[in-house]
């Protein structure tokens, strides 16, 4: 296996978000072909739960006779997300209580996690005057399912931050303490900032030595990153190093920049990141058109928020080992840890 493409939303023809039970033998054939494995990523439209349900079914019933060994599962990103972000605008959305216990029934058939905004509730508010956001943590997780943070909110930094930490202790509270038992969407990328995290356009990059050096010239191991950084990300970090979650970085060098990513790489260590590409080879996500960038390799939404990247695992590779690191690295971030990460199943924690 080159890389498990952990976190990505289309191959060759075939938009993850709208694909159809039938497909799904296409995808283990170009999947299987590239040497890669994949954990395809949907972005969900509300009317489209009940074709995800059925594609998960599938999935599952091929999954028992070793049908599809190069699709490692399945993610959704949302639709409990931040209002920022070019995500496809039908793939935000809030669900009832009877379509949350819907998406966490499928935990069991494949869906390895759900990228999730942890502060658009407090632990103790209520869906549907029903179950509280944490009864519903604890539904995902009895069944096999895990969050993947992202997509804050960016009105309230610090509460932002707060509400991190207290999923975060709610969780490992009620479940063998791993690094794995909570996973993230890409770091810096939909998450209130102190700094500037990329130069995507020629107006943006003449200012980038002078901002990427008010990111870099201070240890971050010294300075205080909730200042640096802001509250959200240096949460993320701490909590990265404490092991009670797991982050992703991406390195196309446009979602982050590419000397970030390799600060990142020496905080947090090649043990401690799974890289991640969030790319897609179709112009289409979520039934929403996009379309590429003047400036980069990104796609674009309608409006010109970027929606996804087009650099996948080998453009990643190359510029991972631009930045000084090898192929070691390289495979750690990109097979040993997210096939370790997947790979992981979720342990009720000490009464």
């Amino acid at each position: 296996m080159k890389a498990l493409l952990y976190h990505f939303h289309g191959i060759d023809d075939f938009d993850f978000s709208t694909i159809s039970p039938e497909d799904l033998p296409e995808v283990q054939k170009a999947a299987e072909s590239r040497e890669y494995g994949i954990l395809p990523t949907v972005y969900l439209r509300r009317e489209n739960l009940p074709r995800l349900v059925e594609v998960l079914q599938e999935y599952h019933r091929l999954e028992q006779t070793n049908a599809v060994p190069n699709i490692a599962g399945f993610a959704i990103e949302g639709p409990l997300l931040g209002p920022q972000g070019g995500i496809p605008r039908a793939g935000r959305w809030f669900p009832s209580a009877k379509e949350w216990d819907v998406i966490a029934s499928l935990g069991p058939l494949g869906l390895r996690y759900i990228v999730m905004a942890p502060d658009a509730m407090a632990l103790d508010e209520r869906i549907d005057a029903g179950p509280t956001f944490a009864d519903l943590l604890t539904s995902f997780y009895e069944q096999g399912l895990r969050i993947a943070v992202g997509h804050f909110h960016r009105e309230a930094p610090e509460r932002s931050a707060v509400r991190l930490r207290e999923v975060l202790e709610f969780l490992h509270s009620r479940y063998d303490s791993s690094p794995y038992l909570v996973l993230t969407d890409h770091l810096y990328n939909d998450t209130p900032r102190n700094f500037t995290h990329s130069w995507r356009t020629p107006q943006e990059r003449v200012h980038r030595e002078v901002e990427l050096r008010r990111v870099l010239d201070p240890d971050w191991n010294e300075t205080d990153l909730r200042e640096l950084l802001g509250p959200v990300p240096a949460e993320m970090l701490r909590s990265a190093r404490e092991s009670l979650l797991y982050p992703c970085i991406n390195f196309d060098g446009y979602h982050v920049d590419l000397e970030i990513c390799r600060r990142t790489v020496e905080y947090l260590g090649v043990d401690r990141l799974i890289a991640l590409t969030d790319h897609t080879e179709v112009a289409t996500m979520a039934q929403e058109p996009l379309s590429r960038s003047d400036h980069n390799p990104l796609w674009l939404r309608d409006d010109g928020a970027v929606a996804a990247g087009s650099s996948g695992y080998e453009q990643q590779r190359q510029n991972i080992l631009s930045i000084g690191f090898d192929d070691t690295a390289v495979h750690r971030m990109f097979v040993d840890n997210p096939v370790t990460a997947i790979g992981y199943r979720i342990k009720k924690g000490a009464a």
